[in-house]
């Protein structure tokens, strides 16, 4: 849930000395009422945090639904009421929590369903290239459009890219460190971008769970899977790298456990209305 100090930050960014319109127009004051509601088939996500902004601003709240349901065109997310200052204060604020939040939601979602109607299993997980500053915001949207997070930090999860090799001296040093890595964190899962099938098994080999496949094709990921999979079938497998609601269904027949994504982040935001009258 969105902080008190968070709310406060967005609201000044946008009203930092309030509404001047409502003020100079002599309407401030009189009674109103505001609704947000879908304009197309929608994950919605951000509704609490929009409430909250709502709420901290004075105004009375009524939430219809909460952030991961599925909705139809027309439906009523939210509704406020309180003065025209307040309402207008709190409007934009609001509707873009909800608008960019659900975007994020809508798409993982769509890649949910892509992906498991020909890959039960599958799993979306969204990276943490999300825009500096929003990680919570859209952590929360991932989930409730069905997906997972991949990492939410360096701190509590290992991930080995290529730029870590660069700093041993030979692969036999570099396979010995990953072994000695799974020994000092036994609590864990040690994961390993690789972009072939000798370095999937040596990484293998070593002691990885997961393999991160990075920017490989669905045509070499269905080559390579089964032979990985004969020797080492407790493996997780993962795809990243260009993967998007396009192309997942390509990648999800591979066999492949888990996709991990940035597509979510970056798209248009869904499209909310919002409704002031007098009331």
């Amino acid at each position: 849930m969105i902080s008190g100090t968070q709310i406060e930050v967005l609201l000044n960014e946008d009203v930092p000395y309030g509404d001047l319109t409502t003020t100079a127009m002599g309407i401030a004051d009189k009674p109103g009422f505001m609704a947000f509601a879908t304009r197309s088939n929608v994950v919605v996500a951000g509704v609490e945090e929009a409430a909250a902004v709502l709420r901290g601003l004075g105004l009375e709240v009524e939430v219809c639904h909460r952030s991961g349901d599925v909705l139809l065109p027309k439906t009523l997310v939210l509704q406020t009421r309180g003065s025209a200052g307040l309402l207008h204060c709190g409007w934009k604020v609001a509707q873009n929590l909800l608008e960019y939040c659900s975007g994020i939601a809508t798409r993982t979602h769509d890649m949910v369903v892509k992906g498991r109607a020909v890959n039960p299993h599958l799993q979306i997980a969204a990276t943490r290239k999300n825009f500096p500053g929003t990680k919570s915001l859209s952590a929360k949207a991932v989930l409730a459009g069905g997906g997972i997070i991949h990492r939410l930090g360096l701190s509590e999860s290992f991930l080995l890219f290529d730029n870590h090799h660069n700093f041993f001296s030979s692969p036999a040093q570099l396979f010995a460190a990953v072994a000695a890595a799974r020994r000092k964190l036994p609590e864990k899962k040690i994961c390993v971008e690789v972009k072939n099938f000798e370095d999937a098994v040596q990484f293998a080999q070593a002691g990885a769970h997961v393999l991160q496949f990075d920017k490989n094709s669905p045509e070499e990921l269905r080559e390579w899977i089964p032979r990985i999979r004969e020797k080492y079938p407790v493996i997780v497998i993962a795809a990243a790298g260009g993967v998007n609601a396009d192309n997942i269904q390509n990648y999800a027949r591979t066999g492949i456990d888990l996709v991990v994504t940035s597509w979510v982040y970056f798209g248009k935001p869904a499209d909310i209305a919002v409704c002031i009258q007098a009331s």
